[in-house]
């Protein structure tokens, strides 16, 4: 661990790494920086979710006259309603206060889908409207399933691609990128910035021996981006926001125009939503691979998913325990998960009690793979990782200001080296947060190294966790930060740069994001 020397200024400290006069790009003598998570969030944090007047479709009313009273099945109206919403150009599928119950149709794989931009799904207020979820096999489906109809790709599933390739390393984190041509591209055009995982890079990151030169839909670093300026002249494009470095020629480093179009401007706000549990036996472990268990029928089950989404939000949405359940069963394995999707603010969200958190990736409540995602001002309790970032498109997330109660594992960094995210102002009740150097599990190929350059910042312990007494365990490949740690567990366990344990009452700002938005924002 460097433990670095806090310097006080009367009654408060700054970082060594992040002085009055910050800009992204300062590093210490030792090159040690903390990466710009200020783009994190729907339009880059500069607005906060819209606020959609309409048109409104009451699903209740004529022509969807959706039960709200819970005893008849809601799906199709309710689905009827999204997409003449989406037909129309966007507007506000409403569902009054009551119970809705709805369950999966033959043979889909989620009950409810959102499909085209604009829509918003939009209850009376969580406590008040009840979407109920009566299907108790769930196996690899989702409740309300929201992704493009058309098929986006970010060039980072397991395949070969062509591109363009870069003019030159770049190892840190930039916004202006040299290519050896521009012809075709233009201003608007999303792009992915991705690599292949040859030896030269799993030499980089630590996997010698571990991993292999292959192609992998989880193992291929993938920055996706739009272009805002082009110079074609010195060959270069402007993306909206930076790249997080790694970035070699040696690696086949270049960008790759993104097929299909990522859904845009959709929400989900004010609603509770529960599964019924299934009934029957099997909640250990490898269950998930075993028929007739419980593990197995509820396998990589998800209450809401978004999937290849950009400028989104799911706001004021819980979770709760349908009557019939066992009080703290409120879903059957994962809450929320973002999959390459960016820009996305998740806010004012309670996530608990999963009924099946065996291997396999259940029981998860807030779960991100993708980039500049903001989950901000949620809870989360009870879960095998009551959040948890995975996969190389994972960079610029950041959780702000959110609470991590009894989780059954940490709240953890979990495979294939999610790049630059930012926890900051966690809570941790009975829970703590943990960046292992090398996870050694993951079936034919281990998840490996977790996270580099990742920031845990201000972190406020209330209680320790029986897995592990320690508020944060951070043992990062190459740099990480532990910066400030408050309340009454405290204690880190950690081989990266650490400041202020203990003393976070008085670091300043006591948000980093925040700090840094309002930089960019109001940089004078």
């Amino acid at each position: 661990m460097v433990q670095a020397d806090v310097k006080v200024d009367g009654d408060s400290w700054r970082s060594s790494l992040y002085p009055e006069d910050w800009r992204p790009g300062y590093t210490d003598t030792e090159g040690r920086f903390l990466h710009d998570f200020s783009y994190a969030g729907y339009h880059y944090g500069e607005e906060p979710p819209r606020e959609v007047a309409g048109p409104v479709l009451d699903v209740t009313q004529a022509p969807y006259h959706a039960d709200s009273s819970g005893e008849e099945d809601a799906t199709a109206a309710i689905q009827q309603a999204l997409d003449d919403a989406g037909s129309a150009g966007g507007g506000v599928v409403y569902l009054p206060a009551g119970t809705y119950r709805i369950v999966p149709p033959e043979g889909a794989e989620a009950t409810l889908r959102i499909q085209e931009n604009g829509v918003v799904l939009r209850g009376a207020g969580a406590g008040k409207t009840y979407l109920f979820n009566d299907q108790i096999n769930m196996r690899q489906k989702t409740v309300i399933d929201v992704m493009p109809r058309e098929e986006t790709s970010w060039n980072a599933d397991g395949i070969d691609v062509p591109g363009i390739l870069l003019a030159q390393d770049m190892p840190q984190p930039v916004s202006v990128i040299p290519l050896e041509n521009v012809a075709g591209l233009q201003v608007g055009d999303a792009v992915v910035i991705r690599n292949d995982l040859t030896q030269h890079y799993i030499d980089l990151v630590g996997m010698h021996g571990k991993w292999e030169p292959t192609q992998s839909p989880n193992r291929t670093l993938t920055y996706y981006r739009r272009i805002t300026a082009i110079d074609p002249v010195a060959k270069t494009i402007s993306i909206d926001t930076p790249t997080r470095g790694y970035l070699y020629r040696a690696d086949n480093a270049r960008i790759v125009p993104v097929a299909g179009a990522m859904l845009q401007e959709v929400g989900l706000e004010d609603f509770s939503i529960g599964m019924r549990q299934q009934p029957g036996e099997g909640l250990e472990m490898r269950d998930f691979a075993k028929e007739g268990t419980i593990g197995h029928a509820v396998h990589a089950s998800k209450a809401i998913k978004l999937s290849f989404v950009e400028n989104a939000w799911v706001r004021g949405v819980q979770t709760y325990a349908p009557e019939g359940n066992d009080p703290n069963i409120h879903v059957v394995s994962g809450a929320l998960k973002l999959w390459r999707s960016r820009l996305v603010t998740v806010m004012d969200c309670d996530f608990r009690y999963p009924q099946y958190e065996g291997e396999g990736g259940n029981g998860y409540l807030y779960t991100m793979q993708g980039q500049d995602n903001l989950v901000r001002d949620c809870y989360a309790e009870s879960g095998r990782h009551n959040y948890s970032f995975g996969t190389m498109s994972a960079s610029g997330n950041v959780i702000f200001n959110c609470v991590a109660k009894d989780g059954r594992l940490a709240a953890d960094f979990h495979m294939f080296l999610s790049l630059a995210n930012l926890i900051d102002n966690m809570t941790c009740d009975g829970d703590f947060i943990e960046a292992r150097a090398l996870r050694p599990w993951g079936g034919k190929v281990m998840h490996g190294v977790t996270t580099t350059e990742s920031v845990f910042w201000n972190t406020n312990g209330l209680r320790y966790s029986e897995e592990r007494p320690v508020l944060i365990y951070s043992h990062q490949q190459g740099d990480g930060y532990v910066i400030g740690t408050r309340g009454p567990a405290d204690t880190v366990d950690s081989s990266d740069f650490v400041e202020g344990v203990g003393q976070g009452d008085t670091l300043r700002p006591q948000s980093l994001y925040a700090d840094q938005l309002q930089r960019r924002l109001q940089p004078n």
